[in-house]
């Protein structure tokens, strides 16, 4: 049975060979453009003279592909869920970079936590909950967007999601904590924090959305799913660590970055750092695919699994692995992590 959970192909990305196709949305070109609009609608853009609370310039934003980015990690979602997923990472995108502009480079944490705890009421595993008036395009794109993401998803769906959207809401305040006390995080630390900051949930969500199936409920709380999870995030937020190096670093005055945690425990240069981080990416992947290959089969065998429930199981799988893979191939592409992406 181990075999049913294996969907093989090669591609490299950032460093680390991962053993899953890279696969592309045959909606792409449909949904490209409502990417920009709804961003544009939202009041996302500048426009000029540019408007108060906007976060992009139109270039950099189409800078960033992230019409690409949705169609390579949810190659098989039918073209409203695309766009809504487009929307979506729009939305993870204009947060951590309006969060970075506001209150991180001001060193702003009491305005960081202040906006964070308000931020949070604007989704809800009800979506039909009364939320504040948007104040800003932040705002405005959540308190949009939550209504339209939930309709029709499972309360488990809706949960999952929302929590993944708190925990990377309040991660961005927790990295602005390290960032008021000078302190570099240590490793533990690292990784419990930045599977909040890279908003890891909501790509288990993705999945289901591309494919139509969720994690059997008969599987959710076992220790077997909950690590495979955990390693299915950390090779999704761990990849972009290298790749935003410079930007974060050098541009932005970011602490909480893996290179620098490496750096303060092992010593060495960055290509050092890059080294072990490629290496603990490795061995993540590792534990993701022999979760899949030998745990996942061994768990439904002894719960008794259903065959309608096991095809739910392989369809989720299929789609995390499309996931990782399309997500390395865009860090392999976008230009938004370039040197001067942020420059005036």
């Amino acid at each position: 049975m181990c075999g049913d959970f294996k969907h093989n192909a090669a591609i490299s990305a950032t460093g680390v060979s991962l053993p899953y196709e890279v696969r592309v949305n045959p909606h792409l070109e449909f949904s490209r453009d409502e990417c920009e609009t709804w961003a544009r609608d939202m009041g996302m853009l500048r426009t000029s003279p540019a408007a108060p609370g906007t976060i992009w310039k139109p270039d950099r934003f189409r800078r960033i592909a992230v019409p690409e980015l949705a169609a390579k990690i949810s190659p098989d979602a039918n073209e409203s869920d695309l766009i809504l997923i487009q929307q979506a990472l729009v939305w993870i995108f204009a947060y951590d970079d309006y969060f970075t502009s506001a209150y991180k480079k001001s060193r702003d944490l009491r305005g960081g936590w202040s906006y964070a705890r308000r931020l949070c009421t604007f989704i809800h595993p009800d979506p039909e909950r009364l939320v504040p008036e948007p104040g800003d395009a932040v705002e405005r794109g959540l308190a949009d967007l939550w209504p339209r993401l939930a309709k029709g998803r499972s309360l488990y769906w809706r949960r999952e999601f929302s929590q993944a959207i708190h925990a990377f809401i309040t991660g961005a305040a927790l990295e602005l904590e390290n960032i008021c006390d000078d302190r570099v995080p240590d490793l533990i630390d690292f990784i419990r924090l930045r599977r909040q900051t890279f908003a890891g949930g909501t790509g288990a969500c993705f999945a289901a959305m591309s494919t139509g199936a969720e994690i059997p409920e008969a599987l959710r709380e076992t220790e077997v799913v909950a690590s495979l999870l955990d390693a299915f995030i950390d090779v999704m937020a761990l990849g972009n660590e290298a790749v935003s190096y410079d930007m974060e670093i050098n541009e932005e005055g970011e602490i909480n970055n893996l290179m620098l945690v490496l750096r303060g425990i092992f010593g060495g240069g960055l290509d050092q750092a890059h080294k072990i981080a490629t290496d603990i990416i490795a061995d993540r992947v590792a534990h993701f695919d022999h979760s899949v290959e030998v745990k996942l089969p061994r768990l439904a065998a002894d719960t008794g699994l259903s065959a309608a429930d096991l095809a739910q199981m392989r369809a989720w799988v299929r789609g995390a692995q499309s996931y990782l893979s399309g997500l390395y191939d865009w860090y392999d592409s976008t230009a938004r992590y370039g040197g001067d992406f942020h420059a005036a």
